[in-house]
């Protein structure tokens, strides 16, 4: 498959036998439900990854590191499926990084705007996953970056997002959601330098964006609202 320059390629993830029983290792160590103490000298993403690759997991990305109980919010998208009152995670540990790095606190105005996804090369293969990252743009010229908590939780109660058939392709996304209450089985605090793309996020105008996502719904990425 051959990808459109503006997604981004994950960087390799090689799951060496050694690197997974780290992996597992530090797992089974864990505080149940709380903070790991991450010692390891692997990227915070290939353990979350392996995590969701290995069991039956998903995670959910905050700037609050204080929840003990991650609760349903109605979120604010043009898409129907990201517009629900829910608790939406993950099954990417990159992707993950992002929302939980960014200081919406601060930033009242910051507006999110990104896709991970993977396409299907064949009935059981897909490709690696590909990303895209911008935010508002003249708060992305302040630098929004904050601590912030990955919360691992339980994947039977989340429901995935329907894959989609774009240009004869099928594109899979890792995008889940829960409308109850979801308690955690793990948690690990990250920060800026954990996410490996925090170079490559995008600047966007807030107003065009929404402009033009609402006349021309597949006209992804929108470019003309990007400013970086």
């Amino acid at each position: 498959m051959e990808a459109p320059d503006f997604l981004l390629p994950r960087p390799p993830l090689d799951l060496s036998p050694e690197k997974q029983r780290a992996f597992d290792d530090l797992w089974q160590s864990r505080p149940k439900g709380d903070f790991l103490d991450y010692h390891l000298p692997y990227p915070k993403w290939q353990f979350l990854s392996y995590l969701c690759e290995s069991r039956e997991l998903v995670l959910h990305g905050s700037q609050n590191r204080g929840i003990d109980t991650v609760e349903p919010r109605q979120a604010n998208d043009i898409k129907a499926f990201s517009n629900k009152r829910a608790i939406y995670a993950t099954t990417d540990g990159i992707w993950v990084i992002y929302f939980a790095i960014l200081d919406r606190q601060k930033y009242p105005e910051l507006s999110l705007f990104n896709a991970c996804l993977r396409a299907r090369i064949s009935a059981n293969e897909l490709s690696d996953p590909l990303y895209f990252f911008s935010i508002t743009h003249s708060v992305l010229l302040q630098k929004p970056w904050c601590e912030g908590a990955i919360y691992i939780l339980p994947r039977r109660f989340f429901e995935r997002e329907a894959s989609q058939q774009v240009q004869g392709m099928e594109i899979v996304f890792p995008h889940w959601f829960n409308s109850s209450p979801a308690h955690p089985v793990g948690k690990l605090q990250v920060g800026p330098d954990d996410f490996p793309f925090l170079a490559q996020i995008h600047g966007h105008n807030n107003e065009k964006m929404v402009e033009l996502a609402t006349a021309d719904p597949g006209g992804f990425p929108w470019s003309e609202a990007l400013e970086t």
